[in-house]
């Protein structure tokens, strides 16, 4: 006898194509009924989606509840957690994942316990990384609705593995969170169970009844009853909880093994193309992430070195502002224009709040240093190993001229990219009543830096009166550093590897194409209609800035594109999209691309178009910790719709930071900044989806995707918002090298991504940031530079994801081996810690505390493995 596990639950947006406003005030009367249903009995469990955020924001309406709230959650009634939002999985980074698990717990501890249970029951499909990320919490069980495919496990139950041996049991709500809604409202009960014993392997199957911001269904029990009395199967129905569901499940034997990412869309829609919908908030999100991750905690962890408090509960406001914006929905942009703005707000107060908190700690560790006086330059380097590279800084001097010295009085290489002259005094309707002593000039400089892991460099302007002749180069239409050569001739791109003597010639255009999919899914216009326009740059204007050490090309013209789908079918091209095109080659390991557009057309889509010279049958991409190799050609490409799949198996995939391919002892790779979504075309080019231009919620019958509309099915739902007819950048960069080696790729995406940041002791400019205005006490006690905090360099073939303030006393490193061998990560050396001790994601100890003596021993780590490292100081 099969025994069907019911659960009640609901399944809340916190926006979609309603804002969060409009549904607080149905989650204030529906946590009434939760309540009444739970201390009645009317209910014996309840699921509130997994997510704390929720419950935060109800109880800020309703504060007077906490206690009444508390003591259903703490009598296991309600079951909340673990997350903070139900975050989507592919396109977020990995430490945001850990970020969400990390504060949603903490935040569920004020009420009772949590859901030991990986809960997400609609994401659009699943990382491969997420059986490692949910161990390190020590949760070992999941539910999961989208991605399975049908031919790789047609089971409900199966074990999940990661590549580290990390596994979860997990059980997979096929036909989705809702179904369970048929107990309710169908007496057709050979119907409903025959749908649930579809891919049912054991004697417990599992049925959620709930919904989309549904009512408590006061009946149950009757239900449950009626459908005891009519089974056709002698099923026996219980009213139960996904805790006891696996505590039943887990006594089960033979259960399939399953590794890898849920992607497929042959069970549920999947929408494999999203990763490029509202791409300005993808771009902001992944800015925001990046300003967190790699500058704010590490900026606190050197501030936690020199005696300072990282301010931990600050840090985790802002974590929560931008985790708002990383559920399901939120993060991939299928919502109103409404809800979009109300995300873009969101995003835009993370951002605020994330880059003056490094602004402040900037300034206050600068002006408190013993050495600091006027016109220091103070750089920070956030990351744990060396950094020998060109950064960008501003310069602020009385004198047009200056030179840049170490504190040794080496003269460090400057290359001046642009000046300003500008006024400190009163501002006045007539200019000519200033007084020119308050001039002053503000120059953006390229700066040669040399940095130590973890640590504090400071340099000296030194202002000169006498001018500085700067060397002309004789013009050309190419480019070169050590690595690369970048040339421009009548229009086409080439570029040339110095180290291994390749070249790609004419390897970059923009393709642009008609869209007529959705904010869910690209959808290209019919066959007959579906011209594509391969955009070249032949007309362009071409500007070289040949200096020393910072060398650019810029490109700068107009796209010539259809206004709409209307004109597309005609085949006119009568809309002109400016452009700009910088080419930046600074002895990085790279060939920087920075595109600026002024979108002006609707209902299209523009990809970047790199042409490769390597033949390969996939691609590899990282994901939340790790890489993943996806082939170009998916399985059931060409009979998806015989099958029945919910649509096209596209090759269309989501990445976070690079992509390449590779064929012998050859690879080429693109590193992206808030560029999430890929493809690898016939002859092994690879498309980067720059943005998608759609104008409606939801369609019906898309050629990829046919049946009814994703989101609201009964309406059409206008986003012209979603149109982005504005100004839009992009930031690529293009890499070539030999054998693929993802750990380097990994460090030359963060010497690309993470800027240096820095800070110029002088009073005449308060402008350089919002904060410098405001005046500002030095610590009394005066500071010490610090040097090599924490120095990864020594490590072998691993990846250092995070460095992150856990107290005033603590810090910790996270450590990932993203290559596919077991192997021994080598030593790091920390500089002031005490004592250290292994912990999982959530900070709990699994390892005896040791003393530091200079350096530490990480140890071997599994394939994929992940490691955190409590350092006390």
């Amino acid at each position: 006898m099969k025994k069907i596990h019911v659960y009640p639950h609901t399944h809340w947006d916190y926006e979609w194509y309603f804002t969060s406003n409009e549904s607080i005030i149905q989650l204030i009367y529906h946590m009434d009924e939760v309540m009444e249903a739970l201390e009645n009995g009317e209910l014996e469990t309840y699921l509130l989606d997994g997510q704390l955020s929720i419950l935060e924001e109800y109880i800020k309406f309703i504060p007077s509840n906490f206690e009444r709230v508390k003591k259903l959650v703490e009598s296991g009634k309600l079951l909340i957690g673990p997350w903070y939002t139900q975050t989507d999985e592919l396109i977020i980074d990995g430490e945001s994942i850990v970020r969400n698990l990390f504060y949603g717990i903490k935040s569920a501890s004020k009420y009772g316990d949590y859901l030991k249970i990986g809960y997400l029951p609609d994401s659009f499909g699943q990382t491969k990384d997420l059986p490692k990320i949910l161990n390190g919490f020590d949760i070992n069980r999941s539910i999961f609705w989208r991605g399975v495919a049908n031919d790789v496990c047609p089971n409900r139950e199966f074990i999940w593995k990661g590549e580290d041996d990390s596994s979860l049991l997990v059980y997979n709500i096929k036909n989705g969170y809702f179904y369970g809604g048929n107990l309710i409202y169908s007496d057709d009960v050979e119907k409903v169970e025959k749908t649930i014993l579809d891919g049912s392997q054991t004697e417990n199957i599992l049925l959620p009844v709930g919904g989309d911001q549904r009512y408590v269904d006061f009946n149950l029990k009757e239900r449950i009853a009626y459908y005891n009395e009519s089974s056709k199967n002698n099923f026996e129905y219980v009213e139960s909880d996904c805790n006891k569901f696996f505590d039943e499940l887990e006594k089960s034997k033979d259960l399939i093994e399953v590794k890898g990412e849920f992607v497929n869309p042959s069970n549920s829609k999947i929408h494999r193309s999203i990763y490029s919908s509202r791409y300005d908030h993808k771009y902001l999100n992944d800015k925001i992430e990046r300003k967190l991750i790699y500058h704010l905690e590490p900026l606190m962890v050197i501030a936690q070195n020199l005696g300072i408090d990282p301010k931990i509960e600050m840090i985790e406001e802002i974590w929560k502002k931008l985790l708002m914006n990383h559920a399901h929905d939120s993060a991939c942009g299928c919502n109103s224009d409404k809800t979009n703005r109300s995300i873009l707000a969101r995003l835009i107060e993370a951002d605020q709040l994330s880059y003056s908190a490094c602004d402040y700690i900037i300034r206050k560790i600068s002006e408190s240093l013993n050495c600091s006086e006027e016109d220091n330059i103070i750089l920070f380097n956030t990351l744990p190993h060396n950094r020998e590279e060109v950064s960008k800084i501003i310069v602020t001097t009385k004198t047009k001229n200056f030179i840049i010295k170490d504190k040794v009085g080496n003269i460090i290489e400057h290359q001046l990219l642009e000046r300003k002259r500008e006024y400190a005094g009163s501002i006045k309707k007539d200019e000519s009543q200033y007084d020119d002593s308050l001039y002053y000039y503000v120059s953006k400089v390229a700066i040669k830096c040399s940095l130590e892991p973890l640590s504090i460099e400071v340099l000296k302007v030194i202002q000169l009166e006498e001018e500085i002749n700067i060397k002309e180069k004789a013009s050309s239409n190419f480019i070169e550093d050590n690595f690369y050569k970048v040339e421009v001739v009548d229009g086409r791109i080439n570029i040339t590897d110095k180290i291994s003597n390749r070249e790609l010639k004419d390897c970059l255009y923009i393709e642009e194409s008609g869209d007529d999919g959705d904010t869910y899914d690209y959808s290209p216009p019919e066959k007959q209609y579906d011209f594509r326009y391969n955009l070249d740059f032949k007309n362009a204007k071409v500007d070289i800035n040949d200096g020393e050490i910072y060398k650019e090309i810029k490109i700068s013209g107009e796209f010539k594109v259809p206004m709409n789908l209307k004109d597309r079918e005609k085949n006119i091209r009568n809309t002109e999209i400016p452009y700009e095109l910088i080419l930046t080659l600074s002895n990085k390991e790279m060939v920087e691309c920075h595109l600026e557009i002024d979108n002006k057309a609707c209902d299209h889509r523009m990809r970047a178009i790199l042409k490769t010279d390597i033949k390969s049958k996939e691609s590899i991409s990282d994901t939340s910790f790790g890489t993943i190799r996806r082939g170009n050609v998916p399985a059931h490409i060409n009979d998806w719709r015989e099958l029945g799949w919910k649509e096209e198996p596209s090759p269309i995939y989501p990445m976070l930071h690079f992509v390449g391919i590779e064929e012998k002892n050859k690879s080429v790779f693109m590193l992206a900044k808030g560029i999430k979504e890929y493809e690898v075309l016939e002859k092994s080019n690879i498309a980067l989806t720059l943005f998608r231009s759609v104008g409606f919620l939801g369609k019906p019958d898309l050629i990829r995707r046919p049946g009814i509309a994703s989101g609201n099915e009964f309406r059409y739902i206008e986003t012209p918002d979603s149109q982005l007819k504005e100004k839009l950048k992009f930031k690529f960069a293009i890499t070539i090298n030999n054998e693929v080696n993802i750990t380097k790729i990994n460090k030359i995406w963060k010497n690309y991504s993470i800027t240096i940041p820095n800070y110029q002791i002088q009073e005449i400019n308060r402008f350089t940031n919002t904060l410098k205005y405001f005046v500002m006490h030095p610590l009394k006690d005066k500071l010490e530079e610090v040097k090599d905090i924490v120095d990864c360099n020594d490590l072998n073939d691993i990846v250092v994801t995070s460095i992150i303030p856990v107290d005033k006393n603590s810090f910790t490193v996270r450590f990932v081996n993203y290559t596919d061998k077991v192997i021994d990560g080598g030593n790091i050396k920390v500089s002031k810690g005490k004592s250290y001790e292994w912990v999982n994601m959530n900070n709990k100890e699994i390892s005896n505390k040791e003393n530091i003596d200079s350096s530490i021993n990480i140890g071997k780590f599994k394939s994929g493995e992940i490691k955190t490292l409590k350092i006390n100081i």
